[in-house]
């Protein structure tokens, strides 16, 4: 278990993740042109966490689309915090979507179950809305940073397992052909997770951050991508990559191990750098350091292989 020496509030580890993202944001620009269609209801309840944003370029075209699920320790983020990130991939020739999902609350009565449902349910949304917005499916990747990465593989899993299908009890699943999962200092193994949450925070912020649902040990295996991995399941070809200061990059070795053992696809990028601003999700703050464009770079390569399309 990780043990930490002090223990802080998440109500500040949230705080100084949305000061971040609004700071960057508003001193960066985006990339080239493009067209983007916003705050489309994807569940009819006309709630900001069930809303999502299409982008498309409106000349360079490659006919794949990226259906992104962002970061932010299961508690913060918005689909408005990575439109620089989302304009560079569109800038690049792509089609982006990007959700938002419920985030937890103090009281503990959102789950990642509830923020995987999401994501399927936005998901269906699209798949069955593709002509109506303009993008094709056929080559469809998920994206997933910090714990967006987490929901993304949890969505393969539940796509394609009944295991996890029989747990959910998701009626009518999307039929979509997805053809891999890039990963940027993705949570995976989610008994880590849940033990490292443990020794960093208060029980408030715990509960905020995990509710007391991972008292239960079918809970935390039901929802941890590391737990079907180990049984068998075989994920969709995978990117993923983390750094030398990203201080969640236990996550991403262990993958990379477990993907090593068990045969599993994996494209894997470790940054090295010892600079320190190349840290957790570094890509997304980095445009202009030769870290961030290479692995982005990175992932545009994993697309275009894995979607059979040339460069």
């Amino acid at each position: 278990m990780y043990m930490s020496i002090f223990k802080v509030p998440l109500s500040i580890i949230v705080k100084s993740m949305a000061k971040g993202d609004a700071k960057f944001n508003r001193e960066h620009r985006t990339f080239g042109d493009y067209n983007i269609k916003k705050d489309i209801n994807y569940i009819s309840d006309d709630t900001k966490s069930h809303r999502l944003d299409i982008y498309t370029n409106p000349v360079k075209q490659n006919g794949i689309t990226l259906f992104y699920i962002h970061g932010g320790g299961y508690v913060e983020g918005y689909k408005e915090d990575h439109q620089v990130f989302a304009s560079w991939f569109v800038n690049e020739g792509f089609n982006f979507v990007v959700i938002n999902y419920r985030l937890g609350k103090k009281d503990g009565s959102i789950s990642i179950m509830d923020q995987v449902s999401d994501a399927m349910a936005a998901l269906k949304f699209v798949e069955d809305n593709k002509n109506y917005y303009g993008i094709k499916t056929d080559k469809l990747f998920l994206v997933g940073d910090s714990a967006g990465g987490h929901i993304a593989l949890m969505v393969d899993i539940l796509l394609r397992n009944k295991e996890a299908q029989d747990y959910y009890k998701i009626e009518n699943l999307p039929n979509v052909d997805i053809k891999g999962i890039a990963l940027n200092s993705t949570m995976y193994d989610y008994q880590g997770v849940v033990s490292q949450a443990r020794g960093m925070l208060f029980k408030k912020g715990q509960r905020w951050m995990l509710t007391d649902k991972v008292k239960d040990k079918e809970f935390i295996n039901k929802n941890d991508p590391r737990y079907y991995f180990k049984n068998g399941f075989k994920p969709l070809p995978l990117f993923a990559s983390t750094s030398y200061h990203d201080f969640f990059n236990s996550q991403t070795l262990r993958l990379k191990r477990d993907a090593d053992e068990l045969g599993i696809d994996l494209d894997y990028l470790f940054e090295s750098s010892p600079d320190k601003a190349i840290g957790h999700v570094y890509n997304h703050f980095c445009f202009d350091r030769e870290e961030g464009i290479k692995c982005n770079k990175r992932m545009v390569d994993f697309f275009l292989n894995k979607s059979n399309v040339a460069n």
